[in-house]
């Protein structure tokens, strides 16, 4: 038999010597894990003991046969499963019966078994049935069997115990499989019960630590789940409001209405004594049948502090300004006009326009402004409005409600402009803005609300927008693909960010830094001599500071300390080669034959750099 652990359902088997020695040869396995225990007591016994099992939470399903299983059936709060005596189990015991006699007494508590009789003749056998009430009973049945001459008797345990004094022959009902059908009932039944019971467990756990109140009411109206939530909230007890109307202890609910309309009434706004909930009721349907209802509710402050908590988490993961506006290196007059003027922007709410061409710093700009604002510490989202096609750049912005598309998100996703929520949104490249998001947008600028796709709930945001574009806005007004008034709502500070040709002074810090960066065994000495290389001012750099970068990842990659120079000049060689006049080329031959071709004394015979002559050089297939 199965000793099972403390945590597998208990099955308690109730019976007398003859079926413990019974069951236990049967060496029975559990389609289930379950622990079994054989409790062989007397009849007067069984209940009392019982009934002290289930009182200490030591069992979960009672088995028993006979009499015991009639005492015990009724009188237990926990499931009892009977082992019967099956028509199979009479057929066998008669059959075995009838190699020992002709005539066989049949023993069974308080009721006989019917239509016992039409076997008689089929199995041509006399029986004699019996039943008693007291085990004291058997004896007397046995007496008067003897005297009728009945050398053969079935029956249960009792019987067993009884008949091994006397010189009758007993018989067993019952069979090894009707009692191993009756051991897997019971440990289903076992099984069935623990997973029950911790699914209510779960349950009441949930309901415990949920922060929303929850109340359920039943058809009539009476409540019959509340959870400690819903008690604070309220101001009462559990034990107070269980099985009281709704509409007394808590008319707000209005769960009698749901219950008439069977439609669910979600996200109402009610006032509690002196604060304002959120409240969904919901009724509950069983087969089209209503069976009562159920409301959700919660404070509504204390969902905005979920929010902004949600938010913080948002802007932890990833939505954060990286850059300051004291670490955009320049020195000269137009950077560091720029770097005046984000730093006052920083200070006002309103909307910024960055301008300049491709690759001068807008976000590090847009960055900088946010971390210097008093919004630095909520969430920095940026979205590139020309990298994202049209409708799905409206779902990243706006978000969507579940079912609004195909292929929407299960409970929907929340937009940018949400997830900004007191924090700043970066719209790059905001000239490639189609109209139909231009007119959403301004809404959002104007009315500080944003509505999701597919939605019909308004929700308020409080953000910063900083836009930036390489394009002539207002050219692109005047030729009708950009609207006046959203380029006026976002151009209210503009901050001109200067290209890089217009700032070559500059050109070494930044060379420093990159090289810095991406070479850093290269020694300071290399890295200043470098920087201050004459190719660096000689080039217009149309991809401003990216192009920089680029230019010294790719140099940083292939660099080697005995040809650095003529690798940075075949650089830039690939980059702006010259066209030169024969006259020009019969010079250039002429110099440099006239000193032995040192292009370093040739360059300054013909008043030229070094860089300058080495493209001529090389872009004009010299020999």
């Amino acid at each position: 038999m199965q000793e099972g652990t403390n945590s597998e359902p208990t099955i308690a088997v109730f019976s007398y010597h003859a079926l413990t020695s019974f069951i236990n040869q049967l060496h029975y396995t559990a389609p289930h894990p379950v622990r079994i225990l054989m409790v062989d007591c007397l009849l007067k016994d069984a209940l009392k003991k019982a009934k002290s099992m289930e009182e200490k939470g030591d069992v979960d399903v009672f088995l028993s046969a006979g009499g015991t299983a009639k005492l015990l059936s009724g009188n237990l709060s926990n499931p009892l499963v009977e082992i019967k005596v099956t028509g199979f189990d009479i057929l066998a015991a008669l059959k075995e019966a009838k190699q020992y006699a002709d005539t066989v007494g049949i023993i069974t508590y308080e009721s006989k078994i019917p239509y016992l009789q039409n076997l008689s003749g089929l199995l041509n056998i006399s029986i004699q049935q019996y039943t008693y009430q007291r085990i004291s009973d058997i004896g007397e049945i046995l007496t008067q069997l003897e005297n009728e001459g009945v050398k053969v008797v079935i029956g249960g345990s009792f019987l067993q115990e009884v008949i091994s004094n006397r010189g009758i022959r007993g018989i067993f009902i019952y069979s090894a499989d009707g009692v191993t059908r009756a051991l897997d009932t019971a440990a289903q039944i076992a099984f069935s019960k623990k997973i029950e019971a911790r699914k209510a467990e779960e349950l009441r756990a949930i309901l415990a630590f949920s922060y929303e109140g929850i109340i359920a009411v039943d058809r009539n109206g009476l409540i019959t789940v509340i959870n400690s939530s819903a008690e604070k909230m309220i101001g009462t007890s559990q034990p107070k409001v269980l099985g009281q109307s709704i509409a007394t202890v808590f008319p707000t609910a209005k769960l009698i209405n749901v219950m008439r309309s069977r439609k669910p009434e979600l996200n109402q706004i009610e006032s509690l004594g002196n604060s304002q909930i959120v409240i969904n009721r919901i009724p509950i349907l069983v087969n089209t049948e209503v069976m009562g209802a159920v409301a959700t509710f919660q404070n509504i402050g204390i969902i905005q502090e979920a929010e902004e908590k949600i938010r913080k988490s948002l802007y932890k993961k990833g939505f954060v300004a990286k850059a300051f506006i004291k670490d955009i290196l320049g020195t000269s007059d137009q950077i560091q006009k720029a770097k005046r003027e984000a730093f006052l922007y920083a200070k006002n709410a309103s909307s910024v326009l960055i301008t300049g061409e491709s690759g001068t710093g807008k976000e590090l700009f847009a960055q900088g402004i946010h971390n210097a604002s008093s919004r630095f510490h909520h969430p920095f989202v940026t979205i590139n409005c020309a990298a994202i096609p049209d409708n799905l750049l409206e779902s990243e912005l706006f978000g969507y409600e579940e079912g609004a598309f195909t292929g929407a998100k299960k409970g929907g996703k929340p937009g940018l402009f949400e997830l900004a929520h007191e924090g700043t949104v970066f719209l790059d490249e905001i000239g490639e803005l189609s109209m139909s998001l231009q007119s959403r947008l301004l809404r959002v600028l104007e009315e500080h609300e944003v509505l999701r796709i597919g939605g019909d709930h308004i929700r308020s945001v409080n953000i910063q927008v900083i836009s930036a574009t390489n394009k002539d806005l207002w050219e692109m007004t005047e030729k009708g693909y950009f609207r006046k008034d959203l380029y006026y709502r976002l151009n209210v500070l503009e901050l001109s960010l200067p290209p890089l040709r217009v700032r070559k002074t500059d050109i070494p810090l930044l060379v420093k830094k990159f090289l810095s960066e991406m070479c850093q065994d290269l020694a300071s000495k290399r890295i200043e001599g470098i920087s201050q290389h004459a190719v660096f001012k000689d080039y217009n750099w149309p991809g401003n500071v990216r192009e920089l970068r680029n230019i010294i990842e790719r140099f940083a990659a292939l660099y080697n300390e005995e040809e650095y120079e003529e690798l940075l000049l075949s650089l830039f060689e690939k980059l702006t080669p010259s066209e030169i006049s024969n006259g020009e080329r019969e010079e250039i031959n002429r110099v440099l034959d006239s000193v032995r071709g040192n292009k370093a004394q040739a360059a300054q015979q013909l008043g030229i750099s070094r860089t300058t002559l080495w493209r001529k050089l090389k872009g004009n297939n010299f020999s």
